[in-house]
């Protein structure tokens, strides 16, 4: 067995630092034999295959899921980090828009992917003879919406960095001081995840996600784009200062909105409050009403001194469109959050400004 020590590091609230958690997980791994690690690039699976394999050596296999749901060229980053690090890796060719019960996209639709996955590793593991199957589950994933969770339980799959009381910000330090090149790598969940549930998840609409993400970052912005996908409306999410740069920038809005259009979406938007990891998650939450009404809306609108020209619902949207001068307004955060609190109070979902140039 071969472990690395690392420097000493602040405790946590229960006085336990990362060293002290890297031993458990040494000793976590250390137990089980020959595992499978299921490995999707980021960095939670990664630095567990990269632990793995410290302490268990050829034992430990990555295996990763070639799957139609993943941003183009993923794989291939997450092929060349393990071939650099010498780790065996086994890929499996999964077929998640198959089943009628996740292509549906209902509100447990990452169950149905894990369930997917795991039902290929448990095939590598017995052609292989391996011993267990292991995610990279943290303790930071158990407060959130997980019904991958789920699926693992069911198959018998463990989570070594949760069972050792790794949070996502030790998963990253740790990372970071082994150099794993993906330790500040955004989170970058699955394309389907740009998918309102309810709304059928296919390939066509998975290349157009995938291919109006590509868009929007070419125009500089860095990795926390998101392009939700309501059907033929698109919903742009940027970081706060990307989507200040975006309303203060006509020739910019121009340019990406005629862009998606050119994908096929018909009313391009970018959604007022901005980037936020698993947004769409936000419609299991309850509303203050279930209809939104714009009239409110517009009385705000006029109040803060912006044009309003139009509003109006459209997949889950509540949108707005002002008068080219006073879009840039919206640039400053207050106006925007009172604008999207306006909306909200008459149970508006998401709350956007239409970016579609006009015909």
């Amino acid at each position: 067995m071969t472990t690395l020590q690392i420097e000493n590091s602040p405790a946590d609230a229960d006085g336990r630092t990362l060293e002290d958690k890297l031993r458990s997980l040494n000793e976590v791994l250390g137990e089980l034999g020959r595992v499978l690690v299921g490995y999707s690039g980021g960095v939670d699976s990664a630095l567990l295959i990269v632990a793995a394999h410290r302490v268990l050596g050829d034992d430990a296999i990555a295996v990763t899921a070639d799957s139609e749901s993943y941003a183009e060229g993923e794989l291939e980053q997450a092929v060349e980090i393990v071939q650099r690090l010498g780790i065996r890796h086994e890929i499996v060719k999964t077929r998640e828009l198959d089943n009628p019960d996740y292509a549906s996209n209902p509100v447990n639709r990452c169950y149905f992917c894990k369930s997917e996955l795991f039902v290929h590793m448990e095939d590598v593991a017995t052609r292989l003879q391996v011993d267990n199957l292991l995610y990279g589950h943290n303790i930071d994933d158990t407060g959130d919406f997980r019904p991958g969770a789920t699926a693992a339980r069911e198959h018998g799959v463990r989570a070594p960095l949760q069972e050792a009381g790794f949070t996502k910000a030790d998963v990253r330090e740790l990372a970071r001081r082994w150099d794993i090149p993906v330790w500040n790598r955004p989170a970058m969940a699955c394309l389907s995840s740009r998918f309102p549930y309810g709304t059928p998840v296919t390939s066509t609409g998975l290349r157009r996600v995938d291919k109006a993400e590509k868009l929007v970052r070419a125009q500089g912005f860095g990795s926390h784009v998101r392009v939700r996908h309501h059907d033929d409306v698109a919903r742009i999410e940027l970081p706060a200062d990307d989507l200040e740069r975006l309303l203060g920038d006509a020739d910019l809005r121009t340019r990406l909105a005629s862009g998606l259009k050119e994908l096929g979406y018909t009313r391009v938007t970018a959604d007022l409050r901005g980037f936020r990891s698993g947004s769409m998650n936000e419609v299991l939450q309850e509303k203050a009403s279930e209809e939104a009404s714009t009239g409110d809306l517009a009385t705000t609108a006029e109040e803060l001194g912006l044009g309003m020209i139009a509003s109006g619902e459209a997949q889950q949207i509540t949108w707005i469109r002002v008068a080219s001068g006073t879009t840039a307004q919206l640039t400053d955060e207050r106006l925007r959050s009172s604008v999207v609190a306006a909306a909200e109070a008459v149970g508006a979902q998401y709350v956007a400004l239409d970016l579609t140039p006009l015909d």
